[in-house]
């Protein structure tokens, strides 16, 4: 580590921290509004396919609005935080209007914080450190926003997630307000300084691109298809989403540490031993642990090869959690549990990662063999 890249990460977290906590509470407002509010109605089932569909699919158009319209101001940090500033916004008028209202607020706050993120872990060279720091409280906010919501309480926590909300929100403000201009709130991704395994020159192969798709609908499908019958209970569910923000967290920083090869290939094949024994909590605490990881993995690597696309990238990886939910919302999951779904799935995800490296690192596609 050279003395610049030393004295940049010790400039502070910044828009990092303010995005990071801002995802915790918009997605405990979405799971709040759904199991509060929408869901118990008759139209419950509808609606979470319409929710789904506007979090999750919308978010690739959103980024390919995004990525043009940073281009063409040149302001990409300002550009990315208004669009999640719209988010917050939108999904607070959403809890108490439409479940589409929600899930487009979703999508504008995933993608302006997804981006906004990804601009700052490149300019403090964090090589994929913040990108896990982003994604991980989502599933915190999830999960607390649902016991919320089952216990009816869903007004006065939207009241107060509300205020919360729109403090930080100002803090964030504030500090893009004090960072303009100076660069200090994330620069640009250097793709030739990214990933150490990668010979990347910014353009994406659409094998590659196919790849990381197929890992992040894996992760989605094996998400609901995997069941622990020791997850009964607010504490098992609670230590269940610890192990999986905190495998998210873990991903970003051994990539970055170890390279992503060598962390896809211990992480994923851990997680396949694990995911033989879902009867046993420790190891499938493990298992959730270790397969998430992959998360900022797949983001970081992508985003090296289209470091102009961020947003383009961000929505398309979470069109592939969409498509990855609509097994399973069709009833198309294992009779039995899934533990050789966890298995089976690790392994594949893991193939692809490495094959993924590997291929860029050699500067060939092999297209048929997909």
């Amino acid at each position: 580590m050279n003395g610049n890249e030393l004295a940049m990460r010790k400039e502070g977290v910044g828009m990092t921290v303010f995005y990071s906590i801002l995802h915790f509470f918009v997605d405990g407002v979405c799971a709040l509004a759904m199991f509060g509010r929408f869901l118990p109605g008759e139209k419950g089932r509808f609606y979470i396919l319409i929710y789904n569909f506007c979090a999750f699919a919308l978010q690739m158009p959103m980024g390919v609005l995004l990525d043009a319209w940073s281009e063409r101001c040149g302001r990409r940090r300002e550009c990315a935080f208004l669009t999640a500033a719209a988010g917050v916004l939108c999904t607070l008028a959403g809890a108490v209007l439409h479940p589409a209202v929600l899930g487009i607020g979703n999508a504008l706050f995933h993608v302006g914080g997804g981006v906004g993120t990804i601009h700052e872990d490149g300019g403090r060279m964090w090589k994929g450190r913040g990108l896990g720091v982003f994604v991980a409280p989502g599933a915190l906010g999830l999960y607390f926003g649902t016991l919320a919501g089952k216990s009816g309480v869903w007004r006065s926590g939207l009241g107060i997630a509300g205020v919360c909300m729109a403090l930080f929100g100002a803090g964030a403000a504030y500090y893009v307000y004090l960072c303009r201009g100076t660069g200090k709130a994330g620069g640009e991704w250097n793709a030739s300084e990214c990933l150490p395994e990668s010979a990347s020159t910014g353009n994406c192969r659409p094998c590659l691109l196919i790849a990381c798709l197929v890992v992040v609908i894996l992760r989605s499908y094996m998400g609901m298809a995997v069941a622990f019958p020791w997850k009964s209970g607010i504490l098992a569910g609670a230590l269940a989403v610890l192990a999986l923000a905190a495998g998210k967290t873990a991903g970003g920083f051994a990539a970055a540490r170890y390279g992503l090869r060598r962390s896809a290939v211990i992480s994923l094949g851990a997680a396949a031993v694990c995911y033989l024994f879902p009867s046993s909590m420790p190891l499938g605490l493990c298992a959730l642990f270790l397969f998430n990881m992959t998360m900022p993995m797949t983001l970081y690597f992508l985003v090296c090869e289209m470091s102009r696309m961020p947003g383009f990238v961000f929505g398309l990886l979470t069109f592939g959690l969409f498509l990855g939910f609509l097994p399973g919302y069709f009833g198309l999951l294992p009779e039995a549990g899934g533990s050789l779904t966890g298995c089976v799935g690790s392994l594949v995800s893991l193939v692809l990662l490495v094959w993924m490296v590997r291929k860029e690192n050699e500067g060939e596609c092999l297209w048929e063999f997909i």
